[in-house]
């Protein structure tokens, strides 16, 4: 897949990195790694801002998957070039789109970690109190047993 000059181009940061894009919630594809059997790079068009970090529109999302009619790829994990191209990077319009993994999961993992840890520490607690042992009782002498 070629680069358009007239477009923005969203390259990866990290050569190593395979950056996922999305489709909705869906991985259609990866950029990276930078090798001579991987794209490390794509046009874009826009950027938008979600919940979940902010993103660039694809320019051909058609050529990652055929079924798919907008593509995102992070724009963490990707910096921008060709800045000055014809057809310059600006924000989505009217954009509803949510790419990339939903939010409420970063809030699911989040919840069990604390719930893990309040377990712990009320278990130690728990545990460190613990009641009184009983007294001993005094040595009982059995008939029949020398001086």
């Amino acid at each position: 897949m070629g680069l358009d000059s007239d477009f923005p181009v969203a390259r990866i940061t990290d050569p190593d990195d395979r950056v996922p894009i999305y489709f909705g919630r869906r991985v259609i594809g990866h950029l990276g790694p930078a090798d001579a059997f991987h794209s490390s790079a794509t046009n874009v068009t826009c950027r938008i801002s979600r919940r979940n970090g902010a993103w660039y529109r694809l320019w051909n999302p058609g050529g990652w998957d055929p079924t798919a009619t907008s593509a995102y790829v992070s724009t963490a994990r990707t910096f921008l070039q060709n800045v000055d191209a014809p057809n310059p990077m600006h924000d989505c319009v009217g954009n509803t789109d949510s790419p990339g993994p939903p939010w409420w999961r970063d809030v699911v993992v989040a919840t069990t970690i604390a719930g893990s840890v309040l377990a712990a520490i009320a278990a130690r607690r728990f545990l460190r109190e613990r009641l009184p042992r009983p007294p001993i009782p005094p040595p009982v002498e059995r008939p029949g047993a020398g001086p």
